[in-house]
């Protein structure tokens, strides 16, 4: 009996397993539902929009500039770091849609805000140093300087109010006491006359020397002697040059002639720079806020200008600040202080020490509040004030996300028009237009009708992305920048590296005599790993660009990345079942209509010996 060999045994007509491609099209139109819909309920059920950036629709941007008191150094890049986050944490606080925070240079920090109901003055806000000390009151002094200014500008005839020592009268007690109010001590009056501690926050170099010589060598000697506001012609006239002195050359005088000469008026020492009552050990001067001086005019205001002592509670010895409102007032809002454990500690000791004296609740430059020290204290305090619920939440966030590790001051704060920005995204999208045009014009002269499977896929991740920035944007605030729209626009050149790679793959299979029935799984099992690589690869340079870069670069980096995973999923949920849907009829098998089919290559040399 005659052997039977492998080659002589008659081949099986292998079936292979269509491919179902009906769960392909049900998840993917289950993503869309499911986008689609959460984008409409994130915009109220209204059709649902992008939200743009600085760059498309207008806002604000700020630029602070960081200095370090004492020194011409920049502040080191982990302290710029810090700064940034700190910032960012209070811009975000504020509620306003995916601010832009970071670092330029070696000194700057650029906050950039979209949006056309931004509010100026909170934004400012954000880069104060929000150093919170708290310091027995020395001495205190009405500041009746806005007042005559106001009165004198309604009856210039009039005479000007009297700028007589005045104890203010706290909310929460009557505190002044004649202890109170008396003198300071000695320790005061024989301040090293150098100066006061501040260093000088100017970019001239302005020293305690140049503001003495330009008061004056009597008025400087006069200023440095007082020891209670002087109340006689001769010395007023003399003290007068003081009025014209700069927020920054006050803050270089000692905490006794800031507090003793009248002409030193609550609007210089407001307008200080940040940081110059930062100095915990030293003696300072600082102003509560204007409060009308009567119920029937709030327009004429008076402040209060404290001389307070060296603190010994600091901002952190907090370890949370929450909102609240006084139990004895519920329409007043306050702000609650719990302490660490040594704040806790500190605080005890200083309010024992000073049962029925003031403390000074000092905010950066400003007296928050003065109340009275009833009783002895450990864990916690109340700060109150003159607070709306804004202005009470953002001292709040201030407290709970640390002060500032360096000084910043606003060096520029700009309106960016909308107009520019309009016209920006006009051209980014005729450019996305252009490149879907000539995308589906190679396709179709190279592919024939295969073209229209790109397009179709193209459409379908544009129905992909577009609800899932709407949702981004409405739910976590995501921004659509310029940079973001480019990110789009190089999006389509690589989604279209996806499907040539593809179609090139079932080309060569059926180069080799295969049916599209036949070629297209064999091309599949090949070009996914291609186009997995690739894909993997734009989304690893895309991930690490988003955490190395900043500003725009980010926005690029953001869209390139989710437009991968686009891409992705519409290769494995739409390209490929299609394709092989048309496969099974006999579009892709003629070589006039599919662009795919080629010419059967020739039989091998051992087929040929056989036969």
């Amino acid at each position: 009996m005659a052997s039977v060999t492998g080659a002589d045994r008659p081949r099986k007509k292998i079936q292979r397993k269509r491919l179902a491609v009906a769960p392909y099209f049900t998840a993917l139109l289950a993503v869309l539902a499911v986008l689609w819909l959460s984008a409409l309920a994130g915009s109220g059920w209204k059709f649902p929009t992008a939200k743009l950036g600085l760059d498309l629709q207008g806002g604000l941007s700020m630029t602070l500039t960081a200095y370090q008191q004492g020194t011409d150094e920049p502040p080191s890049a982990e302290t710029m770091e810090q700064a940034r986050q700190i910032i960012e944490n209070r811009v975000n606080s504020t509620g306003v849609s995916e601010p832009e925070v970071f670092v330029e240079g070696s000194e700057n920090i650029v906050v950039n805000v979209a949006g056309d109901d931004i509010d100026e003055e909170a934004l400012r806000d954000v880069g104060a140093p929000a150093e919170l000390r708290f310091r027995i009151v020395t001495n205190s002094t009405m500041d009746t300087s806005a007042l005559e200014e106001a009165l004198a500008e309604e009856t210039p005839t009039d005479e000007p109010t009297d700028t007589a020592s005045e104890t203010p009268t706290e909310e929460s007690s009557e505190t002044a006491t004649d202890d109170a109010s008396a003198d300071p001590t000695e320790e005061t009056t024989t301040e090293d006359a150098s100066g006061s501690g501040q260093a000088p926050t100017t970019d001239e170099d302005v020293t305690i020397d140049d503001v003495w010589a330009k008061v004056g060598a009597d008025a400087a000697a006069t200023a440095q002697a007082l020891t209670a506001a002087p109340a006689d012609e001769a010395t007023m006239a003399l003290l007068e040059p003081f009025g014209e002195l700069t927020p920054e050359e006050v803050s270089l005088l000692p905490a006794n002639v800031q507090f003793f000469v009248p002409q030193i008026t609550c609007e210089q020492l407001d307008n200080r720079p940040p940081g110059a009552v930062q100095q915990a050990d030293i003696e300072v001067v600082a102003c509560s806020a204007p409060e009308p001086y009567s119920a029937d005019d709030p327009d004429l205001t008076v402040s209060y200008k404290y001389l307070l002592q060296p603190a010994t509670v600091l901002g952190s010895d907090v370890t949370q600040a929450d909102v609240g409102t006084d139990q004895a007032n519920p329409n007043m809002f306050v702000v609650n202080v719990q302490f660490s454990t040594s704040g806790a500690e500190n605080w005890g000791a200083l309010t024992a020490e000073n049962v029925g004296s003031q403390v000074a609740i000092v905010l950066d430059n400003e007296v928050v509040s003065a109340p009275t020290i009833n009783e002895a204290s450990t864990n916690s305090t109340q700060i109150s004030g003159d607070f709306t619920a804004d202005e009470a939440n953002q001292l709040a966030d201030q407290l709970n996300f640390g002060s500032l590790p360096t000084t910043f001051v606003v060096e520029t704060i700009n309106e960016v028009t909308a107009t520019l920005g309009v016209d920006q995204l006009k051209a980014g999208m005729i450019a996305m237009m252009l490149g879907l045009i000539l995308v589906f014009l190679y396709s179709m002269i190279y592919y024939r009708l295969m073209g229209f499977v790109v397009l179709g896929s193209l459409i379908v991740a544009t129905a992909v992305l577009y609800p899932a920035i709407a949702l981004l944007g409405s739910q976590v605030g995501l921004t659509l920048t310029l940079a973001g729209v480019a990110g789009f626009v190089v999006s389509i050149g690589i989604t279209a590296d996806s499907f040539i790679v593809y179609f090139e793959r079932i080309k060569e299979e059926m180069a080799g005599g295969r049916s599209a029935r036949s070629a297209i799984p064999r091309a599949w099992v090949r070009a996914r790993r291609t186009i997995l690589s690739a894909n993997a690869i734009s989304m690893i340079s895309a991930v690490v660009l988003y955490i190395l870069a900043i500003g725009p670069v980010r926005a690029f980096a953001f869209s390139l990345g989710i437009s991968t995973i686009v891409d992705v999923m519409i290769v494995f949920l739409f390209t490929h079942p299609i394709a092989e849907w048309l496969s099974r009829g006999r579009v892709l098998n003629s070589q006039a209509l599919s662009g795919l089919h080629t010419k059967t290559a020739p039989a091998t040399g051992d087929a040929a010996a056989k036969g």
